[in-house]
């Protein structure tokens, strides 16, 4: 019998004894990914993007955004009056969702739990805890616009 148990390969014993360490494996390696977050450094201690000129906002129509791509994020213009811009990123402040300008709503939504937040970029309703992070915006010329992140 000492022979046919060799000749098996894996038996029941060894294979329980097995079993009995998937659980002590993921107990050690589940609080690793948890804490891997805290391994990049605080936004406050990178330096900050570089400023972008946005050129081509002359078209656009009071209420109307414009969609653009800033510090390898989704961001957003907004064209208030005749020489007045207002700019947000488009991540929503609960999850990190991309938000949606909805034009008849005059409102920015976001599609994974229903966040809303106004023309302002203020959350007016739903789960995001902060408004919308806002974007300097500086007026160069009538079709040329700055953007840089806001000092803290």
């Amino acid at each position: 019998m000492d022979n046919k148990e060799k000749n098996q390969g894996v038996n029941r014993r060894h294979f329980i004894g097995l079993l009995g360490l998937a659980p002590v494996a993921a107990a050690l390696t589940i609080p690793l990914g948890a804490t891997g977050k805290y391994l990049e450094p605080p936004a406050s201690l990178t330096a900050p993007p570089q400023p972008m000129l946005l050129s081509g906002v002359a078209e656009l129509e009071a209420g109307s955004v414009k969609n653009f791509n800033y510090n390898n994020t989704s961001a957003v213009l907004m064209k208030k009056s005749d020489k007045d811009y207002i700019a947000f990123y488009r991540r929503c402040t609960h999850l990190g969702c991309t938000v949606e300008w909805e034009p008849n709503e005059k409102i920015f939504l976001c599609p994974c739990h229903g966040g809303k937040f106004d023309a302002e970029g203020k959350n007016i309703d739903g789960p995001p805890p902060k408004p919308l992070i806002a974007l300097k915006v500086t007026v160069q010329d009538n079709d040329k616009i700055q953007i840089e992140e806001k000092e803290a």
